[in-house]
């Protein structure tokens, strides 16, 4: 058996150089084009899928169709998991990388993205970027993140790994 790990696309967020996280932004011309090559890839290398599974993100969605289009995968056998979904970058979501930087220190913000345990500022619970008030993590049952280091997306990651 074979993995495939495959990221999406380019998103609107990732060229205006910005903090994704669980935002929902779609992915540009640029995206669409990178989905398309990894699929042609696929076929190229005469790769057989025989399951797909993604998180509950557009840019991932999106990133999914194109490919499972491409290599003949019937859509209605995709599998959607929440505990896929990107790093939750917290107080940062959306945040300018390059602005943040010069805010805080490039020191800073390298702590926040690169170290295993130290998360960035994390969502307060009134923060309209709150992952609750999103009705496509509503039926998550399981603690929302508000803000993860690497150590969290692992714990968050690891339930669907041994699942």
């Amino acid at each position: 058996m074979k993995l495939i790990l495959l990221r999406h696309g380019e998103s609107l967020w990732n060229l205006e150089n910005r903090f994704t996280g669980w935002k929902d932004v779609s992915l540009t011309e640029t995206g669409i084009e990178e989905a398309s090559f990894s699929g042609n890839q696929l076929l190229k290398n005469n790769l057989q899928v025989s399951s797909i599974y993604t998180s509950l993100l557009n840019r991932a969605t999106e990133t999914t169709d194109i490919v499972a289009e491409i290599i003949n995968f019937p859509k209605e056998n995709i599998q959607y998991d929440w505990r896929l979904n990107e790093r939750h970058y917290g107080a940062l979501q959306g945040l300018n990388k390059s602005e943040t930087a010069a805010k805080y220190g490039e020191d800073q913000v390298h702590i926040w993205r690169r170290s295993y345990d130290i998360p960035p500022p994390l969502l307060q619970e009134n923060d309209k970027r709150h992952p609750r008030l999103y009705e496509k993590f509503k039926n998550i049952n399981d603690d929302l993140p508000v803000g993860e280091s690497l150590k969290n997306v692992i714990y968050r990651l690891k339930p669907f790994w041994t699942e």
